[in-house]
C-alpha cells in the first residue's frame, strides 16, 4: 500500500510530539508551581509559599484568567471596615465564583484557607498581614478583632455550604 509507512510514521511522530508536550507541560508546571527554593523571611511568608502560591504564584502575580493576583489587588489592601471583611471572608471559608480583578476575569476556586482547621488565628493573621505588605502592597496589619468578627459573620449554618 503506497503511503502506509508514511501514515505510521506521522502517527509514531504525533505521539513522540505529545509525549514530548506532556513532559514539557509537567516540567513548567512544576517549575511555575513550585515555591522550594524560596527561602522565606518571616512566618507570614513561609505561610505562603506553603498555602498559597501554587495558585497565586511565589511572586503574588496569580494566573492570569484562573487565580487572580495578589500584588497590587484592590480587595487585598482594602482599608474599609466592611471590604476587609469580605477579603477576610474568602480567606477563612473559601470562595467559588468569578472575580474580576484590574478588569479581568478569574475562575479559580479559593479553598477554605482558615476554616477547616488548616491555620490558627495566630498563623491566619501572619499569613493576611504578610499578603497585604508584600509586593508593593502597603496596608495596614488586619486585627484579631477583624478576624473573629469576620468568623462569627460569616459562620455557615450546621450542615450548609
Amino acid at each position: 500500500m503506497p503511503g502506509a509507512g508514511r501514515k505510521g510514521y506521522r502517527l509514531s511522530t504525533r505521539r513522540s510530539w505529545v509525549r514530548q508536550a506532556v513532559r514539557l507541560s509537567i516540567a513548567l508546571a512544576c517549575l511555575t508551581l513550585s515555591a522550594e527554593g524560596v527561602l522565606a523571611q518571616s512566618r507570614g511568608e513561609e505561610l505562603y509559599l506553603q498555602h498559597c502560591a501554587a495558585c497565586h504564584q511565589p511572586n503574588g502575580k496569580g494566573i492570569l484568567g484562573i487565580f487572580p493576583p495578589l500584588a497590587g489587588n484592590a480587595d487585598v489592601i482594602a482599608e474599609d471596615p466592611q471590604e476587609v471583611q469580605v477579603y477576610l471572608g474568602r480567606i477563612i471559608f473559601g470562595y467559588h465564583g468569578a472575580l474580576i480583578v484590574n478588569r479581568e476575569l478569574y475562575t479559580g476556586r479559593m479553598p477554605p484557607i482558615g476554616y477547616f482547621g488548616r491555620l490558627n488565628d495566630s498563623e491566619l493573621l501572619d499569613l493576611i498581614n504578610y499578603i497585604r505588605g508584600a509586593w508593593g502592597n502597603s496596608a495596614r496589619p488586619v486585627t484579631f478583632a477583624e478576624l473573629a468578627t469576620a468568623r462569627a459573620a460569616d459562620r455557615p449554618e450546621p450542615g450548609g455550604r
